[in-house]
């Protein structure tokens, strides 16, 4: 693949979530790096006033810090042993961020956690999968009280679930309240459904920015709503000159087109002998992001494909596109650790 070329999307849902939790996880181990900087800076500008006042904060945190940072590995061992009956283990493990602090094992924790409680109510509302959710409170409360239970955590109700909970909040005929019982089932298994399609598509945008900040590409800024309602990404190499690439999302087929583009001015519109370099160029770094992407469970398969040069290159007037510079991109997240998955 050299030219133009067309990919389908093909989500796992259970893996980009939990891909999306490590990676927000990792973010947050760059800002505590970035708060450390500045807080370190400002220590050392006040330092001989209150010295003596700092040490002894930085002990009394450290055995909090230490006490705290038990209770969050061991929270994790416990969500480790709900996950291998889910058979996601292996990935919650590769996905937690290298040198992982508190904050972030804590918000790694609860990404994690909500996934799970996500996938559990999707396929198993009775709760026999994860017993540990099955709390005496749980026994002593009605039907309809632990049907809810497995749903609090995507959200506040919509209307229709709020609605049969109403309804079912009288005494009702034995066959009206079996019937609302089914409807209210299968209306929390949709709304489970449009709450998990939407985080996927959030978390497949993070992915996407990710993966491409961390092959060293300048990614033009885009919403998180980019999978919801479509749209155009262009990104590139510092030393690409004014070649682009644009990928374009169709929300509707679940398609990405890839294209190299040449940002021109309008006295520069000729064909330029470069335009095959550097539709070879990106043929042969596109298998890598492929690759990187598939690692975090978001699935390209190429459905179309042209060859270099055989259609001419399209030109843009460089005031329509972003302005990068030439400086190189900074790394915005701490890598996550390295692993390859079966």
């Amino acid at each position: 693949m050299s030219g133009p070329s067309t990919a389908i999307l093909v989500a796992d849902p259970v893996a980009v979530l939990l891909s999306a939790a490590g990676i927000r996880a990792a973010m947050a181990v760059q800002e505590g790096y970035a708060n450390s900087a500045r807080l370190a800076a400002q220590h050392q500008a006040e330092h001989s006033a209150v010295l003596q006042q700092q040490q002894d904060a930085a002990h009394q945190g450290q055995l909090a810090g230490e006490q705290a940072m038990a209770l969050a590995e061991t929270e994790f061992s416990q969500l480790l042993t709900l996950s291998e009956r889910l058979g996601v283990a292996d990935r919650i493990r590769a996905n937690r961020p290298a040198g992982a602090t508190l904050q972030t094992l804590q918000h790694y924790n609860a990404g994690i956690r909500t996934v799970l409680l996500s996938q559990t109510a999707l396929h198993d509302p009775s709760g026999d999968l994860l017993p540990e959710f099955n709390t005496a409170a749980d026994i002593e409360t009605g039907k309809v009280q632990r049907l809810l239970a497995r749903i609090t955590h995507p959200g506040p109700l919509p209307e229709t679930l709020q609605e049969l909970v109403a309804q079912l909040s009288h005494n009702l005929p034995i066959q009206r309240e079996e019937l609302l019982m089914l409807e209210l089932r299968r209306q929390i298994q949709l709304h489970l459904e449009q709450v998990q399609r939407q985080q996927v598509q959030e978390a497949s945008a993070l992915i996407l920015r990710h993966t491409l900040q961390e092959l060293g590409y300048q990614v033009q800024e885009f919403s998180d709503t980019l999978f919801v309602e479509g749209g155009v990404v262009h990104f590139r190499r510092h030393d690409w000159g004014n070649y682009l690439v644009r990928m374009r999302l169709n929300e509707k087929t679940h398609t990405a087109n890839f294209n190299v583009i040449r940002a021109v001015q309008d006295e520069q519109n000729a064909v330029s002998v470069l335009d095959h370099l550097a539709e070879d160029r990106w043929c042969a770094e596109f298998p890598t992001l492929k690759k990187a992407m598939e690692a975090h469970g978001l699935g390209l398969e190429v459905t179309r494909r042209l060859e270099a040069g055989e259609v001419p290159v399209q030109q843009v007037q460089a005031d329509q596109l972003p302005n990068f510079g030439d400086s190189e991109p900074e790394r915005r997240v701490a890598p996550l650790k390295a692993r390859t998955l079966s």
